[in-house]
């Protein structure tokens, strides 16, 4: 769902903060259940939720849910889910200059955890097939 910067308030900073924590929670979870096919099959799984910038508002700022898969400490593969990204466009292009007229918005994740879970899941089922 896309928010405009007059949209951002304390509730949805406060929101934002909750997906974040459910989504690593999720993540450990998963995580927990599929280390051991991984590391019999020789590979490493690595999980977390990757978040750049400090305030969920300033463009720049992005959450992701990433799932990686490593082979002798070397990256295979990953899956990277967006949360929540604030970004500042000028006429529709992203704009890293505050140019008059530019706006700022904010875009969070709109699947559900169940819906998270289906995609991550389905993406280590069929790294294990591999």
């Amino acid at each position: 769902m896309e928010y405009i910067a007059k949209q951002f308030t304390p509730q949805l900073e406060q929101h934002i903060h909750t997906v974040e924590r459910s989504m690593q929670e999720l993540l450990k979870s998963i995580y927990a259940q599929y280390k051991e096919a991984f590391e019999k099959k020789g590979m490493e799984l690595s999980v977390g939720v990757i978040r750049e910038g400090e305030n969920p508002f300033q463009p720049g700022y992005h959450a992701t849910i990433h799932v990686g898969i490593l082979e002798k400490d070397e990256f295979l593969d990953g899956l990277f889910i967006p949360v929540w990204h604030c970004v500042r466009t000028f006429w529709g292009i992203r704009s890293s200059r505050k140019l008059p007229g530019s706006k700022i918005t904010g875009e969070l994740v709109e699947e559900t955890e169940e819906e998270i879970t289906k995609e991550v899941v389905g993406y280590l089922e069929m790294q294990l097939e591999d």
